[in-house]
């Protein structure tokens, strides 16, 4: 874990610094309120690895699921997310943990119907992402659900803006102290399609900084 000592500390600061919100509410981006929509039909558990604070996987819990596991390394993080689940007393349907990829291995196979992982496959150092995949491979049972959502593909013209580190192709430290795995299409075909099948595939465009995400949605294998 001290590798991420730097996404840790940054994440925490975003975090220590952010407002409660109601997972009651819509989503104001519909592609997203769309893909939990997908996500939850015929789903009555779900598994969030780097879960932030819980928005996406409280949100679910009110758009039909059972039962919710999130985790994440940000333990601000993870304070705000069990200050609204205590708020809305959700106790006794959803369980957060602070942590790595380390926990995964905690949980049984085939244990999860669906999962969430958003922003958090390509800012993992690249052996750690492969190893993500495996587990949630693992824990997902046949034919469940993943909702995977990726930055975007950063071009070399557009990395000359960007401080980045470079530490192995394609694989970057940024100055905020995050990584950036920095995935192209076919690459992300190639990790994934050995473990999931894409049913569909969703640009979201996020106005107010400028930036698109890339989100999936898969089946496992």
């Amino acid at each position: 874990m001290e590798e991420y000592n730097d996404t840790m500390k940054y994440w925490d600061n975003i975090f220590g610094q952010a407002n409660i919100y109601d997972p009651r509410k819509v989503i104001k981006i519909q592609k997203i309120e769309d893909g939990i929509s997908w996500l939850v039909k015929d789903s009555k558990s779900i598994i969030d690895f780097g879960c932030g604070n819980g928005a996406v996987l409280l949100r679910s819990l009110y758009k039909g699921i059972d039962y919710g596991y999130g985790i994440d390394i940000s333990n601000n993080a993870i304070k705000i997310a069990n200050k609204i689940i205590r708020e809305l007393n959700l106790e006794n349907k959803v369980d957060l943990i602070c942590g790595g990829i380390g926990k995964l291995n905690e949980i049984d196979n085939n244990f999860f119907e669906s999962a969430i992982l958003f922003n958090i496959l390509d800012n993992l150092e690249p052996e750690d992402s492969i190893n993500l995949i495996k587990q949630i491979h693992r824990i997902v049972k046949p034919n469940g659900k993943i909702l995977l959502k990726l930055n975007p593909y950063i071009t070399a013209e557009e990395r000359k803006e960007y401080n980045f580190i470079e530490i192995s192709q394609e694989f970057y430290k940024e100055e905020s102290g995050l990584y950036l795995w920095n995935l192209t299409e076919d690459k992300v075909h190639e990790i994934i399609s050995p473990y999931f099948i894409i049913e569909r595939y969703e640009i979201i465009e996020f106005k107010e900084f400028n930036t698109i995400n890339r989100m999936y949605y898969l089946r496992n294998k």
